[in-house]
């Protein structure tokens, strides 16, 4: 799927995230975004991921992972972004913790390309093998190549 690589960017994926919590860690992975040319308004793409849905795809070994979607006009296209924390972050009402945090955003305009690309890193997130090497790549281009070979499938 092409759209994934145009719209994750390696300087959008952070493995060692430092937050010790979910709010920090969005915070964390989003900040970055706050200088790329995709996004037209920061504190508007900011705000509307803040509040927005979450989709969460729990995984039977190592964690979940949770991805934060919006449709907000802040940006110009399918943006992006990923973090990674190695130890876990806490998550409210469930034993297990958050390895993988996404975060995706897309204008209204861009509807259909926005659900195929939510459901297919839902999928390929919440499939266990695949979960599993996604925490463990030992780099970017892994995680990138990880989730375009999902997507494909």
């Amino acid at each position: 799927m092409n759209t994934l690589s145009s719209s994750l960017l390696p300087k959008d994926v952070h493995l060692q995230l430092r937050a010790s919590n979910c709010a920090d860690a969005l915070e964390e992975v989003l900040s970055p975004l706050r200088s790329d040319s995709r996004v037209q308004d920061w504190e508007k793409l900011r705000s509307s991921l803040l509040g927005s849905k979450r989709i969460e795809a729990a995984t039977a070994k190592r964690g979940t992972m949770i991805l934060h979607h919006g449709r907000t006009e802040s940006v110009s296209g399918l943006v992006l972004a990923l973090g990674r924390s190695d130890t876990g972050l806490p998550n409210p009402g469930s034993v297990s913790k958050i390895h993988l945090l996404v975060i995706a955003a897309i204008p209204e305009t861009l509807n259909n390309e926005y659900l195929r690309v939510l459901g297919a890193v839902a999928r390929i997130c919440g499939d266990p093998d695949t979960f599993e090497q996604l925490v463990a790549a030992p780099d970017v281009s892994r995680v990138i190549r990880l989730l375009e070979q999902g997507c494909l499938q």
